[in-house]
């Protein structure tokens, strides 16, 4: 059998280059890319925290899972790019040692930018300390990654809400599990979407029998394919 799990340090590796493919996060992938992010973050935060939010280009989202009155903060270590940024209140700073005092967020984002950290369990444990009890974190990462798509059948695929709460196959979300867990954080959950091709960008990534226990449904056959080298983008939740 062949083991596509990659070690974490090799997934981190591949996806240093998160900063660089934010071009690429744009049309046609821009609405995926957005929804993914949505559907991973819940309604309600009163202050909401984007830790490397740069420019502030992605934050305008976040606004919209936030109440009406709620504080909005970018957190950079690029103080050009915060100047920039005026769709967000920015401070700046480093993520090993975020300017914020204890347990103040209820939302913390991070898109595209943890691969960057020098830190990256430093920064995990300072997101963590920011975070109210039961706040949620939501980190997203692209890169490529060797993956064995699913073709399940249609009837299955025409049933599904645009997002599952499912983890991808062949252990691609393991680690990033289990580095939440060792960062003390709790029910940590990893979507996985394509970013490039035809395919349902995340169903496809999801193995046959998850999708039958999520529907209810018995058992049924997806065929796979050969791994493959594809264009991810992984969605990584979890509770302080």
């Amino acid at each position: 059998m062949i083991r596509l799990r990659l070690s974490l340090s090799i997934q981190i590796e591949m996806a240093r280059n998160d900063m660089a493919m934010i071009p690429l996060l744009s049309e046609p992938y821009l609405p995926r890319v957005r929804q993914a992010l949505l559907d991973a973050t819940p309604a309600g935060a009163r202050v909401a925290i984007d830790v490397g939010c740069g420019h502030g280009v992605n934050t305008v989202w976040l606004r919209e899972r936030c109440a009406a009155d709620a504080l909005l903060i970018g957190v950079d270590c690029d103080v050009s790019a915060l100047r920039a940024a005026s769709t967000v209140r920015g401070i700046a700073g480093d993520a090993s040692a975020l300017p914020l005092r204890d347990h103040c967020a209820d939302l913390i984002w991070c898109v595209a930018a943890f691969a960057l950290f020098a830190d990256q369990q430093r920064a995990l444990a300072e997101m963590r300390r920011v975070l109210r009890p039961a706040g949620t974190l939501v980190i997203a990462t692209a890169g490529t990654y060797w993956v064995r798509l699913r073709r399940h059948p249609p009837e299955v695929l025409n049933g599904l809400p645009p997002s599952v709460p499912a983890p991808p196959a062949d252990g691609l979300g393991d680690e990033w599990m289990m580095r939440l867990t060792g960062a003390g954080f709790h029910a940590p959950q990893v979507r996985a979407y394509l970013l490039d091709g035809d395919e349902p960008a995340q169903a496809a990534l999801i193995d046959g029998a998850a999708l039958a226990d999520y529907t209810g449904l018995l058992p049924f056959s997806s065929p796979m394919t050969d791994p493959e080298p594809r264009l991810l983008w992984l969605v990584v939740s979890a509770s302080a």
